[in-house]
């Protein structure tokens, strides 16, 4: 394989160089809050998701039913049986807190863990049922208070890959 002289990595590196910074600043943050909806000052660049905003939400494991529950006197029931929620396609309000009750109907202990708007499992802006772990039988209450309008994934943690469902606020 033939070397290259120092002159001709010159020639070779400049050119790729500057194209990749005319990548990177067709990419970069957009600092003059150019119609982002007041995305501005937070201190990135205007590189985070706008605080009016969650982030893209995991995928339920579980099929979402055609019937809409609806949060009522800032509560909702659901129950679940054996790797599945008898309801998972909730609706709640906007800024206030729902007491979302669930029992265990099945066999093996269940919970129930709604992925918080940063559409991560298991980071502190989840809410999590307490108890932690329902064992047949019992009852938990998951109290959800959302600032955020948009779509959010819940699932038990014991079977993440099957149960599952959705809560729409807004």
């Amino acid at each position: 394989m033939p070397s290259l002289s120092p002159g001709k990595w010159m020639l070779i590196l400049v050119p790729v160089a500057a194209g990749l910074l005319l990548l990177a600043a067709a990419c970069g943050g957009d600092d003059d809050d150019g119609g982002n909806g007041g995305n501005g000052g937070n201190g990135n660049g205007g590189a985070a998701t706008p605080a009016h905003e969650i982030e893209s939400q995991p995928v339920s494991p579980q099929a979402i039913g055609d019937e809409v529950t609806e949060a009522s006197g800032g509560a909702l029931q659901t129950a679940v049986g054996d790797n599945f929620y008898t309801l998972n396609n909730l609706k709640v309000p906007l800024n206030e807190t729902t007491a979302i009750s669930i029992t265990n109907d099945g066999l093996v202990p269940h919970n129930m863990r709604i992925a918080g708007p940063d559409g991560e499992w298991s980071t502190d802006d989840d809410s999590a049922s307490a108890p932690e772990i329902l064992v047949s039988g019992t009852t938990g209450v998951v109290e959800f208070t959302p600032t955020l309008a948009g779509t959010y994934t819940f699932r038990c943690d014991i079977h993440p890959t099957e149960q599952g469902g959705i809560i729409v606020v807004g």
